[in-house]
């Protein structure tokens, strides 16, 4: 007879697999899909002052996820401090919130490959600066965000002097007063920002983005490798297989990204035998270019 502790060992070892099913399972027994975007990006998920509904790229592609499954969608708005919360709470099934890949984000949820966008640090500056590489900006006054992770290796690397302040509000701020000659920001927001005629009249974002991260949709940890994390994968392949992607960077006023092109450009290509390069899915041979 065997010990009572290989016994319950061996039960859960049964049951493992059968939870990792559980939230496909739950999603579809109910008919609902309940997703977590933000609620404070314009252009990538905010909220409709109109309907009090997300709106933006993210919500879209929710609504994607929603449709292949056939069941109906339920947004979520979230902040960025709470989003990863909300997924191991269970309040959400999956969150597409402008979330970067890191190793400490990788160890609180079950991050998807292939990667859906990618955004980097930028600046936004006055037009008539008319900057044309960062070494420009030597010796003008440049602000951002205090504790920012990218303002010390810019500051390496171009030789800027960066004004940090407690916020982006009080930075931007110091720009519009013409305090500062550029402001350091997340890439995303400026050009969510330079859609309003208010700043894209006087300033521009003329540069390349540095230190990109590639951002995932995120499922709880108890999910990697399941039948969730495999159906939302095969989706980000076909959004960047399809083109649709850049259809939904159009839609929303959002210039196509060389990140978007460029996976298009790996998922959409075929080897001299007909097979696709980055394979069909991900899988254990994926080129790590195609994630």
């Amino acid at each position: 007879m065997r010990p009572l502790h290989v016994l319950l060992a061996l039960a859960f070892m049964a049951l493992a697999p059968l939870s990792r099913a559980d939230a496909l399972d739950d999603i579809q027994r109910r008919g609902r899909l309940v997703v977590g975007v933000k609620q404070d990006v314009p252009l990538w998920g905010w909220t409709d002052p109109r309907t009090g509904v997300p709106v933006g790229l993210e919500p879209d592609l929710a609504a994607d996820l929603a449709q292949r499954l056939s069941v109906r969608l339920e947004l979520v708005g979230v902040l960025t401090s709470e989003r990863l919360d909300a997924l191991e709470r269970g309040r959400i099934d999956v969150l597409i919130a402008t979330l970067s890949d890191t190793l400490e984000r990788r160890r609180q949820a079950a991050l998807v490959e292939p990667h859906y966008y990618a955004s980097g640090a930028n600046v936004m500056a006055r037009r008539t600066l008319a900057l044309r590489s960062w070494s420009d900006l030597r010796d003008r006054r440049v602000c951002g965000r205090r504790g920012a992770f990218y303002n010390r290796a810019v500051t390496v690397e171009h030789g800027i002097d960066i004004v940090a302040l407690y916020s982006n509000t009080l930075a931007l701020a110091a720009l519009r007063d013409g305090r500062c000659d550029a402001v350091l920001y997340d890439d995303t927001n400026i050009l969510a920002m330079l859609q309003d005629t208010a700043w894209g009249r006087d300033f521009e974002m003329p540069l390349p983005s540095q230190h990109v991260m590639p951002w995932s949709i995120a499922l709880h940890r108890d999910e990697a490798g399941g039948r969730l994390a495999a159906m939302v994968s095969q989706a980000v392949v076909d959004w960047h297989r399809s083109g649709e992607l850049a259809r939904l960077e159009r839609k929303w006023g959002i210039p196509v990204s060389a990140f978007t092109r460029r996976m298009n450009a790996l998922w959409s290509r075929r080897d001299k035998g007909g097979a696709w390069h980055c394979g069909a899915s991900v899988g254990p041979t994926t080129p790590k270019e195609c994630l």
